[in-house]
């Protein structure tokens, strides 16, 4: 029952009835409680206006209430929306003008797909006016009511249906996939950063080359920079390790030839993003030789070469190290940073007799090369001789 799966959602929904009100849960809690999953996020539908929310609970927070939403804090939060139409989509993503309306029917209508335009009670019977139950039993992502429509109302729903598909292996309908490869171009009304949020969300589920197969095969991959269609194969392999930057990495590998900064620049990756792939990409050429020197172990993190040893093995098809095999010899280089040198600048400058300057910097290089490639080791006696004898001389 609703009152032990989600009971601060049933707290919500007896305090707004007994006002006088009804109040479902609806989007994808219901769309995850047909499916048998635990749902991550429970939302409220209700006939009562947000100011009839804030005056029923003595804590919220107006996070879109000119859209009708109210954050109401219990022992958790929900989110609560007032029942609501939307008018025309001047910018194919967000609605010119909200209506608050009396009908729960004409509020799911509104939403995108079938499998997310379920309402359930509290005492959970599902309320469900346009098959979403039975599209979930078949694995159908369809679009509510006219295709056209919705995604002429928010161009980026033709990106979630991917998406959806990429998570849960679902087919989208024949007329909802009709809809997009016509409408495509609409994609390119929303802003690139919910675009790479969506793609991200691809190369973190279930299915990533049945999730970028269509959206080659939509064309919405059309507008947008890279080639797409290259290698799709090579993703049914894919891992992105826990980590988004990584998919674009894998992505930059198969691009031919890279344009790394114009196609990460395209996607608005930040500088941490960016600078994680080209560590990736680097780390992957120097394995073109064959192996990884002592240098290439200390430069790159455990995680960057147990990466780029995957990736490099699934688009190059070479033989590579195990995690375990990195894991191991990452280990055994003496030192993983300059800072664990037992000497200084300053101290190569006292021996040297020289002011800091570029040499400092090269020296410091030269020696930590020197330890990690077990020339030396790092003790002050034989950094001192190593230092006499590749100074002096």
């Amino acid at each position: 029952m609703m009152k032990n799966r989600w009971p601060t959602a049933y707290q919500v929904i007896e305090t707004l009835e007994h006002a006088g009100f009804e109040a479902y849960v609806v989007g994808g809690a219901v769309r995850d409680f047909i499916r048998s999953v635990d749902a991550n996020d429970v939302d409220i539908t209700t006939n009562a206006t947000p100011m009839d929310v804030k005056r029923l609970f003595s804590r919220t927070f107006d996070v879109g209430i000119e859209h009708g939403t109210v954050i109401v804090v219990l022992q958790d939060t929900i989110e609560v929306t007032t029942f609501r139409s939307e008018a025309t989509y001047s910018d194919f993503r967000r609605p010119d003008q909200v209506t608050f309306v009396s009908s729960l029917r004409e509020d799911l209508e509104r939403r995108d797909f079938t499998m997310n335009a379920m309402a359930l009670t509290k005492e959970d019977e599902l309320i469900d006016y346009f098959d979403g139950k039975s599209d979930i039993a078949n694995y159908l992502i369809r679009a509510v009511g006219e295709p056209n429509e919705r995604f002429g109302e928010d161009a980026l729903r033709m990106l979630r249906a991917v998406r959806f598909s990429a998570q849960l292996g679902y087919t989208l309908h024949q007329e909802t996939m009709e809809a997009i490869q016509a409408l495509h171009h609409l994609i390119g009304h929303v802003s690139i950063e919910r675009v790479k949020v969506e793609i991200e969300k691809i190369w973190a589920s279930k299915h990533v080359a049945k999730g970028l197969e269509l959206f080659v095969s939509s064309k919405l991959a059309d507008n947008f920079s890279g080639d797409w269609s290259r290698s799709i194969s090579k993703w049914k392999e894919f891992t992105n390790f826990g980590l988004t930057a990584n998919g674009w990495a894998f992505f930059a590998l198969i691009q031919q030839p890279p344009n790394i900064n114009t196609l990460l620049n395209h996607y608005k990756c930040s500088n941490a993003e960016k600078n994680h792939v080209k560590q990736i990409m680097l780390a992957v050429e120097k394995l073109e030789k064959g192996y990884w020197s002592n240098d290439d172990f200390y430069q790159f993190s455990e995680e960057v070469l147990i990466t780029a040893s995957c990736y490099s093995a699934i688009i190059n098809e070479v033989s590579s190290y195990s995690a375990e095999k990195i894991i191991q010899l990452k280990k055994a280089i003496p030192i993983s940073s300059s800072r664990q040198i037992v000497v200084n600048g300053n101290d190569l400058m006292e021996w040297s007799g020289q002011k800091r300057g570029p040499w400092l910097k090269e020296l410091i290089h030269k020696l930590t090369s020197a330890i990690v490639n077990r020339e030396i080791q790092n003790d002050r006696l034989q950094i001192k001789e190593w230092f006499l004898r590749e100074y002096k001389h």
